[in-house]
């Protein structure tokens, strides 16, 4: 809870200003021996002197065009920078801030910031003495706009806390500064995207200054809702109360997207009746916001209209935005002919109007899927000129790729130069996924390579991953900033290269780069790990304990592939793994033994959500692992995705063949306003499936489709599997025939349930025919199988394209020992990119006003 506003002595505001400055320095800095006297020879305020003692012809300078790095130079190296920058406080300095600062900072100046962090009451006390009587160094605190300068600076690099520091060290100093000179600070802090440390900055601004702004909190509003702490929302409103600050507009809008960005509908509901209460009352900007905060929850076709309605009335680049929601939010359920009718309405000056048509049919192609629109458009003649930008190529680009349209791709990136769009980091991202998804792997890793700026690095990368250098790339990288999201995009598929090693190597290359990865990489990480080792669900947690705690704590993407590990393992000892467990079930020679599993995994029936819905599973392995990190999400009050709900929902079929469960979790689900997507209703095929109930899994497939969703390989691969479990292949081949007449292509899992089917009754050269009649039109047939046993056949035709791929088969001790040596290099490797770290719990708590 936040602290009161009064009167507060000198010796509260001293350890109120202390407290959050060492706490946030984590990364100690390391220490040169020819620079600091030894610990035992001196004291630490005599250490502190050694660092303001800065020589003005030897001492070393930070560039602010990369990350601090202490320069520790000799009396005989001559410095190409002899005297020390002065401050700069004229007016066009004060107005214009870092971008038109270019100078550089003495390293003593770094090293003063850094001891202060670490030091004690005592310790910083005597430092402040110190600087006071050394004017090079004074003039870096005790000038506000010198000041807020050099904060907003190190807010820039990869140790932002040292921005907070400089605050706090400048104010002890004497300066005061105004609520404004926080506002920059912590909108460099935004453009980083170092969330954590916005929160302690806003409550430090309210100390320093005695008030705060409706800018600082929503800034703070903001940082929590980044961070995934919603159950700090709230409170963020009582402090608009208890400041006296009035909220606006976008206060409120931010509590709305909150909640919706957790899929909480009801508490966004509750915050959209505050905003009316308060005399903003809902208008074209809300429902472009809503548009834009929805995908979580799913489509819905009223709130798309009203957000079209709206677009009249926004900004330009609102209603790029918006209609770049409604276009995602389409693909995601498969509606490409709505998609392409709503992309067509983007209509730039530069783009013709021929164009505008072949951007809409890049989706609807002649071999792409034209379901029936599902949504009525309103009176496009309504709708202004609305200008496409990078982030729509991003997505037709990523979309194209999922659905392995590779050709297709180039004709977007034609019609994004034809747009006079310039790529950024976003279609990079995109590029690479695209080409490691086809296989081409040399111009994802040239494309990488390119925007290292370094030959030798670029060099490096070539080898290491061993793929061949493609000199000319798609687009010109040049000027694209190098980001957290490019490497993310290409790391799966380089574990897939070279396993835990090459995600050692990528790690190294981003630190080199000074780039922090961020939650989505430990999620790409977790993902391969899970498709493409022989992990264990313990081991995921375990690793997921230790790389959560250097970004934002875990999240429920990550504890969802937790969940989809143990559930695979559930289900392999449920229904085992194989061929030959059906066909034990019509021999008569064989017995089979049904196997009923009992017990949850997580999440009860009434709640589903981490915050409240954690059951103690009747037998579970896992409860003591994971129990802390339902324990984090709870606290930050984050709700199920639904994907979570469709892992329940197929965990709910396995142990309950009655699926009374399940049906409870699909309403569930749909009350909550969650809108149900294609994978949840496979999940509930696949448990009428399980249970033998085929006309109630066709049932569903059929109302999937009045819902919009086309049905799709999944689908049908669901019923095939399920008709052969019942000893029925040629209801089976009727369904492979539906799908193919449907215009659905096949695929491994399609044609191995089809041949597992015949394989289950004794019917083993229809099966042999099937695998060899089929197997063409997936992937190549070696030749050397022509003559092959029908068992080498099977499990040559079910080996993935991925020679890491996990099979069931289980390690060796050598292997288990080789794979922990590896995984505990990965992590060391983690532990040292880690020079930015997020506020634990108890500092955070303990700042005063946060």
């Amino acid at each position: 809870m936040l602290r009161g506003a009064g009167r507060i002595h000198s010796q509260q505001i001293k350890q109120a200003l202390f407290t959050p400055g060492k706490l946030h320095e984590i990364v100690p800095t390391s220490r040169s021996s020819s620079h600091f006297i030894h610990s035992s020879c001196s004291s630490p305020a005599a250490t502190v002197f050694q660092a303001l003692a800065v020589n003005k012809d030897h001492a070393g300078y930070v560039s602010e065009g990369r990350p601090i790095v202490h320069l520790r130079q000799g009396p005989h190296v001559v410095s190409s920078n002899p005297t020390l920058p002065p401050p700069f406080t004229s007016r066009c300095h004060r107005q214009c801030g870092l971008a038109q600062h270019r100078g550089q900072y003495p390293s003593g100046v770094i090293d003063v910031i850094d001891e202060f962090a670490r030091g004690t009451k005592e310790e910083t006390e005597v430092m402040a003495m110190h600087i006071m009587s050394s004017p090079d160094i004074r003039q870096y605190f005790r000038q506000r706009e010198s000041a807020r300068r050099l904060a907003q600076f190190l807010a820039s690099t990869s140790r932002p806390s040292r921005a907070q520091s400089v605050m706090i060290l400048s104010h002890m100093l004497g300066c005061r500064f105004k609520p404004n000179h926080f506002e920059s600070v912590i909108h460099q802090l935004s453009l980083k995207e170092y969330w954590s440390f916005i929160p302690p900055l806003v409550s430090l601004a309210r100390h320093q200054c005695g008030r705060t702004t409706t800018r600082l909190l929503n800034w703070k509003m903001r940082a929590f809702i980044e961070c995934q702490r919603f159950s700090r929302l709230d409170q963020v409103l009582e402090e608009f109360a208890r400041d006296d600050v009035p909220p606006i507009r976008r206060t409120f809008h931010l509590l709305v997207s909150g909640h919706l960005r957790n899929r909480d509908l009801n508490s966004a509901k509750r915050g959209l009746e505050m905003m009316e209460k308060a005399g903003f009352p809902v208008g074209a900007s809300t429902h472009a916001l809503i548009a834009t905060a929805y995908r979580s929850l799913g489509v819905d076709p009223q709130v798309h209209t009203l957000a079209f309605q709206a677009l009249r009335h926004v900004d330009p680049r609102t209603s790029t935005r918006v209609l770049n929601s409604i276009v995602q939010h389409l693909l995601d359920i498969g509606d490409e002919r709505s998609a392409a009718d709503y992309i067509k309405h983007l209509r730039p000056v530069a783009i013709s109007e021929e164009a505008i048509h072949k951007l809409g049919d890049t989706i609807t192609g002649p071999d792409g899927v034209t379901s029936s629109p599902i949504h009525t458009l309103p009176n496009p003649s309504e709708l202004p000129l609305i200008p496409p930008d990078a982030a729509t190529f991003t997505i037709l680009i990523n979309y194209l790729a999922g659905q392995r349209h590779f050709h297709r791709v180039h004709k977007v990136l034609h019609q994004m130069a034809e747009a006079n769009v310039k790529p950024d980091t976003g279609i990079v991202a995109a590029l690479i996924r695209t080409y490691c998804l086809s296989g081409h792997d040399d111009m994802a890793v040239s494309l990488l390579a390119a925007m290292l700026g370094s030959e030798a690095d670029a060099r490096s990368l070539i080898a290491s991953l061993r793929v061949k250098w493609v000199p000319r790339t798609p687009i010109n990288v040049k000027g694209i900033t190098l980001t957290v999201h490019v490497f993310n995009a290409i790391l799966g598929r380089v574990m897939e290269i070279r396993g835990l090693g090459g995600a050692r190597f990528i790690f190294r290359i981003m630190r080199s780069k000074g780039i922090q990865p961020n939650e989505t990489t430990i999620e790409v990480f977790l993902e391969s790990l899970h498709r493409t080792e022989h992990v264990t669900p313990c081991q995921l947690i375990r690793v997921l304990r230790s790389m959560s705690l250097a970004t934002y704590g875990p999240t429920i993407r990550h504890l969802n592939i937790i969940l989809r590990n143990i559930l695979r393992r559930e289900k392999y000892l449920a229904y085992g793994s194989g061929w030959d467990v059906t066909a034990s079930k019509f021999s008569p020679t064989r017995e089979y033994k049904a196997i009923s599993p009992e017990g949850h995994i997580l999440l009860n029936a009434e709640t589903f959500d981490p915050s409240d819905g954690l059951a103690r599973p009747h037998r579970s392995r896992y409860d003591s692992l994971l129990r802390p990190i339902i324990l984090a999400l709870s606290r930050k009050a984050v709700k199920s995705d639904r994907t979570t709900i469709a892992m329940r929902l197929k965990h709910e079929g396995i142990v309950d063949p009655t699926l009374g469960a399940a049906k409870a979790v699909f309403s569930h689900m749909i009350d909550h306003g969650m809108h149900p997507n294609r994978y949840h209703y496979t999940s509930l095929m696949d448990g009428y499936a399980r249970a033998g109930n085929m006309r109630d899994a066709e049932h569903v497939m059929r109302s999937a489709k009045e819902a919009g969703f086309e049905p799709e390989v999944v689908m049908y691969t669901v019923l095939i599997s399920g008709y052969g479990r019942e000893g029925k292949p040629e209801l089976a081949m009727r369904v492979f025939r539906s799908m193919v007449s449907a215009g659905v292509t096949p695929d491994i899992p399609a044609i191995d349930a089809l041949a597992h089917g015949y394989f289950a009754v004794g019917a083993y050269s229809v099966a042999r025919k099937v695998l060899l009649e089929l197997w063409p039109q997936v992937k190549p047939f070696p030749s050397e199988l022509q003559n092959a046993s029908l068992q080498r056949l099977a499990r040559a035709f079910r080996h993935s394209e991925h020679p890491r791929a996990a099979g069931k088969e289980l390690l060796t001790q050598s292997e288990r020992n080789l794979f922990f040596s590896k995984l505990r290099g990965v992590l060391r490797e983690w532990k040292y990119s880690q020079r930015l770290r997020v506020p634990s719990t108890s500092s955070t708590s303990s700042q005063p006003g946060h």
